[in-house]
């Protein structure tokens, strides 16, 4: 789903909107009309998770940022929040895990790095339904 605000800017003599929103790519295209487009992309899950949530449960909202101007600014504290989120959760359960820290005291590094994903990817369905699928 591609959303274009309705505020719009000359850029080499078209009428170009001053956002866009591309749920499908995950960026968002700043025109401005006297430099080239800014075009921000993100990569992480949740971002792609959540506009395409937004987009289908969520539409009016998605539009009402891009028409503001703050869809950027939303989906940069939105990719910093959730990643912070899982980190202090893995920190917390890293900290209390007794097989983790065994393998750790050991020095069985191979053992720990799995344990620690297995704890992020168990960690990320709770903060997702919490701070993606909103």
């Amino acid at each position: 789903m591609i959303i274009r605000s309705k505020d719009k800017v000359q850029v080499n003599s078209k009428n170009k909107p001053v956002w866009v929103l591309d749920t499908d790519t995950l960026t968002v295209t700043h025109n401005t009309p006297d430099s080239e487009p800014s075009v921000t992309t993100f990569s992480s899950d949740h971002i792609k998770y959540h506009l395409h949530y937004s987009a289908e449960y969520r539409p009016d909202k998605m539009k009402r940022l891009v028409n503001d101007g703050t869809i950027l600014d939303y989906l940069i504290e939105l990719d910093r929040a959730v990643t912070e989120a899982i980190e202090r959760q893995v920190e917390k359960w890293k900290a209390a895990d007794r097989e983790y820290l065994e393998a750790v005291a050991v020095g069985d590094f191979n053992r720990a790095d799995g344990l620690e994903n297995m704890l992020r990817l168990c960690e990320k369905d709770p903060i997702y339904a919490a701070m993606v699928y909103v």
